[in-house]
């Protein structure tokens, strides 16, 4: 009676033992959902003005409206790091531009310069003004595109103004090429080529008789390139295939009909 008395006093021991502790494993599962939230991607915007620079708050400054995205989560750092350079690229452009490392440094010498410039030509009703916007296009597992778009004046007859892709993998956070978003580039431009004599009405051979500005009398795909759930969308900017007056360009292209020239 006392062998079985405790035989049975081990096997509830046992039992308890192995019994799951409901409350243990919501805090496990929650700290797993936590931990996955971390990992996934986010993006949150950010903004810089002129308004927030010492220098501004007593003097007549240029207009200065950032606004970006910050990304947050897995491979976050890197991806931040590339659109922040490419953002300072736009500043790069400008006269006198000299290297900085971050957006605000940028900023804050597009205004200093602005002061060189009144101190220089006093009586000059020009100011300058830097614009810049940016936007998630797609963003999923394969594939995160930002939508920028940019206006910069610093004097002269007309300011520059253009829109910009910025392609990442978000696996690993790498930049994308235009070459890495096809599986066969060379059969994708020459149906692009074929849509853009279409749209623009060019029954020449010559494709630049209408006025476009192509290297060679060639037809090349655009600097800016994205494809999205059902579009892929080409952007001409000013100067890169015509005059500054035609503005910018768009081909806008069904997916469907070139989903075997991609890779996303």
């Amino acid at each position: 009676m006392k062998k079985f008395f405790g035989l049975s006093l081990l096997l509830a021991v046992l039992l308890s033992a192995c019994k799951s502790d409901p409350k243990k494993e919501e805090i496990e599962v929650s700290d797993k959902a936590e931990t996955s939230k971390e990992k996934m991607l986010q993006l949150n915007s950010a903004t810089i003005q002129s308004n927030q620079f010492e220098v501004c708050k007593e003097n007549e400054c240029p207009k200065v409206q950032l606004d970006y995205l910050v990304a947050k989560g897995e491979n976050a750092e890197k991806i931040n790091e590339q659109n922040e350079s490419y953002l300072i690229e736009i500043f790069n452009s400008t006269p006198d531009s000299t290297s900085v490392l971050t957006l605000e440094e940028a900023a804050e010498k597009f205004i200093e310069d602005y002061f060189k410039f009144k101190n220089e030509f006093p009586e000059s009703p020009a100011t300058y003004e830097a614009e810049i916007s940016q936007e998630e296009l797609v963003k999923n597992d394969s594939l995160l595109t930002y939508k920028t778009k940019f206006y910069l004046f610093t004097g002269g007859a007309h300011g520059y103004g253009a829109t910009r892709f910025l392609n990442f993998n978000p696996k690993n956070g790498e930049r994308l090429s235009n070459a890495d978003l096809f599986s066969d580039e060379k059969a994708f431009t020459d149906y692009a080529e074929k849509k853009f004599r279409e749209k623009f009405k060019i029954t020449s051979e010559n494709i630049n008789s209408k006025g476009f500005f192509f290297e060679d009398d060639t037809y090349k795909l655009p600097e800016n390139i994205a494809i999205t759930e059902d579009e892929v969308l080409l952007i001409y900017n000013p100067y890169e295939a015509a005059s500054y007056s035609e503005g910018q360009l768009e081909l806008i292209l069904n997916k469907n009909e070139v989903q075997q020239f991609l890779n996303y």
